[in-house]
């Protein structure tokens, strides 16, 4: 009788254990979730109806990078637990080149807001 009950044991903590295993998919599927997030909201420039134009600012770009380094991160863990192919490696490169892009574009912007109050 404590037999089975203990190989019953033994199968319910294995289960529990492969359950909770870090899994890359999932942190593909966060990168993505970041990524669209990041498209569709922190990374859009904002509207000034007042000057019918588009309009961005320091802070927006620091949440667009802030979100887009997250999103990298998630990848990047993506592929060292196993997801592999063309398609990660391509959407890694192109988010770092993102990120790049992003930190050049904030030091600009945040320049010219600078020079703008200075003034």
């Amino acid at each position: 009788m404590a037999r089975p009950a203990a190989l019953g044991l033994a199968l319910f903590a294995t289960l529990a254990l492969v359950a909770c295993k870090e899994n890359g998919n999932d942190y593909l599927d966060q990168g993505l979730r970041l990524l669209g997030e990041a498209e569709r909201g922190d990374c859009k420039a904002g509207w000034d109806g007042s000057k019918s134009q588009s309009t961005i600012d320091a802070s927006r770009v620091a949440q667009c990078l802030d979100k887009t380094r997250l999103a990298l991160e998630q990848l990047v863990k993506a592929r060292e637990l196993g997801v592999q192919g063309r398609e990660i490696e391509n959407l890694i490169a192109k988010t770092e080149d993102d990120v790049a892009k992003l930190e050049s574009m904030l030091r600009v912007v945040s320049r010219l807001q600078n020079e703008r109050v200075m003034d």
